[in-house]
């Protein structure tokens, strides 16, 4: 299935029937401003079932007679009239599968439902041949549907009997359209050109359709091209490119004149960094990551700097005076961050207020530490390296001993008193009297053998 309507076509060609000729089934060419069906155009469509031409300027069936499987017909509002009707009728006899036709709207076609005012009054505007619908009928015995309508056996038979009168009636009437259409022909050609203007612009024919067709087109690319224009306009990267070439040499001619001023054009963050990297000025830019690097062009001076970046440039003056020569440039290729190192011409320019600037910074970073520590309920560094010093600490003076060892395996038990010591003193004293005298008797012991050894 193809389908072309509405595209102001003003002929089939035969690209269409070459190209998927064999395979197409179904083609839809309704209101287009076709003006004739070539047999050239169509003989190659040879699996065609459903052919659309309705809304355009045909003005006789003909070149399908070689379609052997259309079945469906639509060539509703075209300009079929009766001096071409005959012949069309032939054109469509050859197809034996053609079930159902439209030929409404077209001038040969009975048509009473039009209603025109004349005189106050309305009458009905009546058009065509009445006989149209039953010879064609008689004609195209295959046919089961006609404008719509269901064609029946008992209208199939009054038409074969009437069609020698029809054929000789309609024959007479094609003669009289052909005299008419040639006289109508002879009395414009006598016309001033801007009458015939006039005039066809309130008729409807192939010929005022076509042009209308063609303003229409007109006015179409006139609007498009219109639409294109108040777009942004399209650019690639050899425009850029040319951009940036001329970017650069609007900056460096400023420059040379002596025009320093600081701008940032492209509205980039940047920022200064003098502490990183001490005895040089850090200097970053935030660029984005899919920006191609060919549309940055860097040119450092002792005092400023001057970045373009895609056509936007970025000036700004240094807080000290730097080495131009011996000044790099990196990029990062996971952020896209543009960072300019430039080493200083004195590396103790600012250093009094960067040092100053560092040690604000570290006090300001205690301070946060120990606020957010005792926050927290947490402990600080200072106050966990005293705890872990007297932890450390080697133990003097007394040692609480009673309580360790339970009474009933010989130990002291917990003393519940007064002493501060928390021990029985008068019990240990006891103890080591008791110690003392089994030790005076041991040596009165020894003293009495060894006298006795001596008697």
């Amino acid at each position: 299935e193809i389908s072309l309507h509405q595209e102001e076509l003003e002929a089939i060609g035969p690209v269409l029937a070459r190209t998927c000729g064999k395979t197409l089934k179904i083609l839809l060419l309704q209101n287009n401003v076709i003006s004739r069906m070539s047999p050239s155009d169509l003989r190659l469509l040879k699996s065609l079932e459903y052919l659309n031409l309705a809304l355009n300027n045909i003005t006789k069936i003909e070149g399908i007679g070689h379609c052997e499987f259309l079945k469906k017909l639509d060539m509703t509002l075209n300009f079929i009239d009766l001096d071409e009707l005959e012949d069309s009728i032939d054109n469509l006899a050859n197809c034996r599968s053609l079930e159902e036709l439209f030929l409404m709207g077209n001038p040969c076609v009975w048509n009473d439902e039009g209603d025109a005012e004349q005189g106050g009054e309305d009458v009905k505007k009546i058009t065509g041949w009445i006989g149209c619908r039953m010879y064609v009928i008689a004609r195209l015995q295959q046919l089961t549907l006609l404008d719509g309508k269901e064609v029946t056996r008992s209208e199939r038979i009054r038409a074969r009997q009437k069609l020698a009168q029809l054929t000789l009636e309609l024959r007479h009437l094609a003669h009289e359209c052909r005299q008419n259409k040639a006289e109508k022909s002879k009395n414009a050609s006598g016309k001033d050109q801007q009458a015939i203007d006039d005039e066809e612009l309130t008729e409807h024919s192939p010929e005022v359709r076509a042009e209308l067709s063609r303003e229409m087109a007109l006015q179409k690319a006139e609007k498009e091209e219109q639409e294109k224009a108040n777009q942004p306009r399209q650019r690639g990267e050899k425009e850029f490119e040319e951009e940036q070439k001329e970017a650069i040499k609007r900056a460096r001619e400023r420059e040379e004149k002596g025009q320093i001023k600081q701008c940032n054009e492209g509205k980039w963050k940047f920022c200064f960094d003098e502490e990183k990297e001490l005895g040089s000025v850090l200097l970053d830019v935030a660029i984005q990551k899919h920006l191609s690097s060919s549309l940055i062009d860097i040119d450092v001076h002792p005092t400023f700097i001057s970045i373009v970046i895609k056509s936007k440039v970025l000036r700004l003056v240094l807080p000290a005076e730097v080495k131009a020569n011996e000044s790099i440039a990196q990029r990062s290729m996971a952020t896209g961050h543009l960072l300019v190192s430039m080493p200083k011409l004195d590396p103790e320019e600012n250093m009094i207020h960067i040092r100053a600037s560092i040690k604000a910074k570290e006090r300001a970073a205690d301070t946060a530490n120990k606020a957010k520590g005792s926050s927290k309920g947490g402990v600080t560094e200072k106050t966990a390296s005293k705890m872990l010093e007297e932890a450390t600490r080697a133990l003097k003076g007394t040692v609480r001993i009673d309580g360790i060892v339970d009474k009933r395996h010989g130990g002291v038990g917990k003393y519940v008193g007064t002493n501060s010591l928390g021990m029985q003193a008068l019990s240990t004293e006891r103890k080591v009297a008791s110690q003392r005298n089994c030790i005076n008797l041991e040596e009165e012991d020894t003293t009495d053998g060894e006298s006795s050894d001596e008697d």
